[in-house]
């Protein structure tokens, strides 16, 4: 009765905890059928308790791998925050001095343009100039006052002209003033843009190194999530594994319970007639592993009574698979596991050598063959010297 899933199930597991953990591939998942159904599901269950520990460690050194990573992180992190935060204010100082400097020229170019237009009066002609500015109040005063310096035209043309010498000095001492604050300006805006760059400079080399760390992190979260998923198809593969364990031995002690309340005795007796043509033997009886032998057949192969009488069940035993249990009295019961389909029913009576049923491969099997146990009082004992 060797459960051929069972060891494909382990078998899987074992690749599976192979390839994400780095373990071994383990011996029992290149089991032939040479082991009992408990005893293949007992070491599954160790080498699945073995694979789980493996990968609870590995869990834990991904785990410890991802807390450094992100501890990391974390702190690139503040230090960015903490660089952005140095830099909002030098970013903000240098686009208030862009835009004075940007006003200041403004100023300067309105400046150049009153003194180009200032200069360009001044250029004129002194005999244009004469000519354009001999009437009006202040030249009527000269002839009045001073007719001896009319012939000296040149005072008068200073006197008219003076506001124009005067507002060419006005503007000229307000450009010298705005080119020296733009000067002062062009070196603080140098300054507030120099500190400005290296603080975005840091601020992109911690950002950098945060980014670079993104791989390591993705690939940390992954192993992560691999090995947690690779855990819980062992802890899965396990508790299902217990589950049958504790399934089959719930089964027998079933069987044993049913036996023995049909009452006891000791006139057991050798078989008379063989459950199945073929004599070979799979799997042979071990106390406390496999309750009964492994006889070998073919699909569909007839099942025979050994002995006559009355058939205690008929139907599915869990991983027995269809099974029927045959009581002869005296304490002795038979018991034909993994058919494909059954001849009989409970309570009825049958002969010695009677089709009960067909050969097939339910349940726990790894495929066509008859598991056949003998019980006495309700214990199962070796069939092989009553056959």
């Amino acid at each position: 009765m060797v459960a051929h899933f069972m060891r494909s199930r382990l078998g899987l597991a074992a690749l599976v905890a192979a390839s994400v953990l780095g373990l071994p591939v383990v011996a029992a998942a290149q089991t032939s059928g040479g082991g009992s159904q408990q005893d293949q599901l007992q070491a599954q269950i160790a080498q699945l308790d073995q694979a789980g520990s493996a990968a609870l460690v590995r869990l834990q050194g991904v785990q410890q791998q991802q807390a450094v990573l992100d501890a990391r992180v974390a702190d690139l992190t503040r230090q960015v925050d903490a660089a952005q935060a140095r830099l909002n204010p030098l970013a903000d100082e240098a686009a208030r001095l862009d835009a004075e400097v940007a006003q200041l020229e403004a100023i300067i170019a309105g400046t150049q343009a009153r003194l180009d237009q200032a200069r360009q009066a001044f250029g004129q002609s002194a005999a244009q100039l004469y000519k354009s500015e001999r009437s009006g109040s202040e030249y009527q005063t000269l002839l009045v006052d001073q007719p001896q310096d009319l012939v000296l035209e040149g005072r008068y043309l200073q006197l008219v002209t003076q506001q124009r010498k005067d507002l060419i000095n006005q503007v000229g001492a307000l450009r010298a003033e705005l080119d020296r604050r733009h000067k002062a300006l062009a070196v603080d805006q140098a300054q507030a843009d120099a500190a400005a760059n290296t603080a975005r400079a840091e601020r992109d080399r911690i950002a950098a190194l945060r980014t670079q760390l993104g791989p390591a992190v993705a690939a940390a979260n992954a192993q992560d999530t691999a090995v947690q998923q690779t855990l819980a198809q062992i802890q899965g593969t396990k508790a299902q594994d217990q589950a049958e364990l504790a399934s089959i031995q719930a089964a027998s002690d079933g069987i044993s319970a049913e036996l023995r309340s049909r009452g006891g005795g000791t006139a057991a007796s050798p078989c008379q007639a063989r459950p199945v043509a073929d004599e070979g033997i799979n799997q042979p009886f071990i106390p406390g592993r496999h309750p009964g032998i492994d006889l070998h057949a073919s699909y569909g192969d007839p099942i025979h009574a050994c002995r006559a009488g009355v058939v205690v069940s008929a139907g599915w035993l869990g991983g027995y698979g269809n099974a029927v249990i045959i009581d002869h009295g005296g304490g002795m019961a038979t018991l034909y596991g993994h058919q494909s389909r059954m001849a009989v029913t409970a309570g009825q009576q049958v002969t010695a050598g009677q089709v009960i049923g067909y050969i097939g491969s339910t349940g726990y099997s790894t495929g066509p063959h008859l598991h056949f146990e003998v019980r006495i009082n309700g214990n199962p004992v070796d069939p092989a010297p009553y056959l």
